[in-house]
């Protein structure tokens, strides 16, 4: 042994021995030993030799390893037979569900397997979890991007023709459609067309659902994982948001793009730059009383909160930085790209920043000041014109025209739409008992203060679909909440995860089954699509295509170049008084679809074939001659010129 070992371990022991005797003299004083030092445990007393290496091993996953991957590729496999098998004409009053193949519910079925099976696997894997997720929302979400030939919704294709002048012009148009104040969603995919060489984006429309709900899920998990920890509840937190985001907000629109960048806002809120108010021992929240100590007042403990100040987010000062800059980035792009998502996300950072929970108040006032500036500059002459969106004072009860007045239609459409009542009130059960359960750990009501604030939207006349924007808004949080209730809930009784799996297999079919209910006049095929594409083309920039009702893809193109009516009293549709209307309105095309002939009859009980009746009725008048025609499918061509006004006097 060398010098310079022994004096090396002369100085361990040295050093040793200094501890040891400053910890005698704490001792002898009345003071404790310092609070970090860890009493050593016992090593456990083992039946038999054990390799060091095998004490180190992580347990085996067993069958689980496999059985994930064999659901998801079932899953995927069977859609091609579910696609072939599933019968589009038979669309009624009950929608997508009636009409999906056993293929269809198997994939499903096979879907919801692999995330259970991974999830009850002894080691969970993350990209096994993720690659699970994503087939399950192709299988459910995506189940009418797989069995129907292009993207439903008229809607969809409709923004798609905002996108197309946008592209054509360079500018927004004016005077045609309020949405052409939010361009920024029109002006960036008019660009990425442009950029890609593509002349259309029927593609993109028609898988656009699934892909946003898997960028949604993705936000959804992240979320969880600041709010609730652990590696199985934020999953199971992303698929309860899936079964019970009903809304159908994910098409092709800017306010599928603006749910993106809330949920990518609340994450960063909540997760590095959130805060916890703490008392001076450095307790969160409202710690409870010592056993025999009397109660403080609730307004005071109230006032203690909100007066302590907040503590600091543990990251280096550059990574902050990064993090403020990407939330100021999206809430200022999130501005001019939907109407309505700002407000909620300003009032969501509102309450985080009163109670204490964001450290970065100042991401506020970026909000505020971006939608003044937006409001003053761009938005001015549309928001001057339309102060009743801001005051509440819109036309109608919002109750009346949110909920009863869509109870309309045949058996089918009838119950789909109770369920679209009772889900969002079995969500919202689930989530107040998630927030007694995420109180009783933590001793926080934010979360549940984070769904309320969208409610706000109920005083604004934004219409009937305010209440899908309450839901919708609040549901990110509420999954969340509901997720944190189960998992309590399997904590208490094992048996009850065989329960939930049940439950994940019944809550999934209901969603097909409420998303596809008005699929029998949204569906949307390809030959309509190309009579659409043919009136525009043949019919002379200015004059109007008008379709007998505000169905199928008559706005694909020409947003810019054709007008579309001009929304005379009561003929806000053709449909509603169809030979009085379009002799008011006089187009110059008159374009009906499949779409319009299903609507009259499982939404307004109008007899089978109505709308040949329309057609055969303009034709004998001779104002209108048939220049194609395609079952339900037709293009109406006018045979002369405008009627002359009478003679003054005549």
């Amino acid at each position: 042994m060398t010098s310079t070992d022994t004096s090396a371990r002369g100085g361990e022991g040295r050093r040793g021995s200094d501890v040891n005797q400053a910890t005698t003299a704490m001792r002898s004083t009345g003071l404790d030993a310092p609070t970090t030092a860890l009493r050593v445990q016992p090593p456990r007393q083992r039946s038999g030799p054990l390799p060091s290496s095998a004490a180190s091993e992580p347990p085996s996953s067993g069958i689980f390893r496999w059985l994930s991957p064999i659901f998801a590729l079932a899953a995927v496999a069977l859609l091609p037979v579910a696609a072939a098998t599933t019968d589009l004409s038979a669309l009624d009053g009950w929608g997508l569900a009636k009409v999906l193949g056993p293929a269809a519910w198997a994939s499903l079925l096979c879907a919801v397997a692999a995330c259970v099976a991974e999830l009850w696997s002894p080691r969970p894997r993350i990209p096994m979890l993720a690659t699970a997720t994503g087939v399950l929302i192709l299988c459910s979400v995506g189940m009418p991007s797989v069995v129907e030939p292009v993207a439903r919704f008229t809607t969809a294709w409709l923004l798609a023709g905002f996108t197309d002048a946008i592209a054509h012009d360079g500018v927004p148009p004016t005077g045609i459609d309020a949405r052409f104040w939010w361009p920024a969603f029109f002006a960036q995919w008019a660009f990425f067309r442009d950029a890609g060489g593509a002349t259309q984006l029927d593609s993109v429309l028609r898988w656009f659902p699934p892909v946003v709900v898997a960028v949604w899920a993705t936000g959804i998990y992240a979320l969880a994982r600041s709010m609730l920890g652990g590696s199985r509840a934020p999953w199971a937190a992303a698929w309860l948001f899936v079964g019970l985001n009903w809304i159908e907000q994910d098409y092709f629109s800017p306010q599928a793009t603006g749910i993106v960048l809330l949920l990518t806002v609340l994450t960063f809120a909540l997760g590095p730059l959130a805060t916890r108010r703490v008392d001076s021992a450095g307790v969160p929240g409202w710690p409870a009383p010592q056993a025999g100590a009397r109660r403080l007042p609730l307004v005071r403990r109230w006032l203690v909160s909100a007066m302590t100040p907040p503590n600091r987010p543990t990251l280096p000062p550059r990574q902050l930085l990064l993090i403020y800059f990407c939330a100021a980035l999206c809430l200022l792009a999130v501005i001019p790209e939907h109407q309505l998502t700002p407000f909620a996300i300003i009032g969501q950072l509102v309450l985080l920043a009163v109670v204490g929970r964001i450290r970065g108040r100042g991401l506020v006032l970026v909000a505020i000041v971006g939608f003044v500036v937006f409001f003053v500059i761009a938005g001015r002459e549309f928001w001057l014109t339309q102060l009743t969106l801001l005051t509440g004072s819109g036309e109608g009860d919002p109750l009346q025209n949110g909920v009863a007045g869509r109870l309309l239609g045949d058996t089918g459409q009838v119950a789909v739409k109770y369920l679209r009542i009772i889900v969002p009130g079995l969500t919202w059960a689930l989530a107040i008992a998630g927030a007694w359960v995420y109180w009783r750990r933590r001793r926080d009501l934010v979360p549940i203060g984070l769904a309320v604030v969208p409610m706000a939207f109920a005083a604004q006349g934004y219409g009937g679909e305010v209440f899908l924007r309450i839901v919708l808004y609040g549901l990110p949080v509420l999954a969340i909440l509901g997720a944190d209730a189960l998992r309590a809930l399997v904590r208490r009784r094992r048996s009850m995860e065989v329960v939930l799996a049940i439950g994940m297999a019944l809550l999934f079919p209901t969603l097909v089954l409420i998303r596809g209910g008005n699929d029998a006049y949204q569906v949307v095929f390809p030959q309509e699509v190309a009579m659409a594409r043919r009136a525009i083309e043949e019919t002379p920039k200015g004059q109007e295509i008008m379709p007998l009702s505000n169905l199928g893809p008559y706005g694909v193109e020409g947003i810019d170049t054709h007008s579309h009516g001009s929304n005379l009293s009561g003929c806000d549709q053709l449909a509603n008084d169809p030979v009085r209307c379009v002799e008011a309105e006089n187009p110059d095309v008159l374009l009906t679809f499949t779409s319009v002939e299903k609507e009259g009859v499982v939404l307004n009980n109008k007899p089978p074939g109505w709308t040949l009746e329309v057609i055969r009725q303009l034709v004998a008048s001779g104002r209108y001659v048939v220049t194609y025609q395609d079952g339900f499918n037709a293009m109406l061509k006018r045979t002369g010129p405008d009627p002359l006004p009478p003679a003054p006097g005549g």
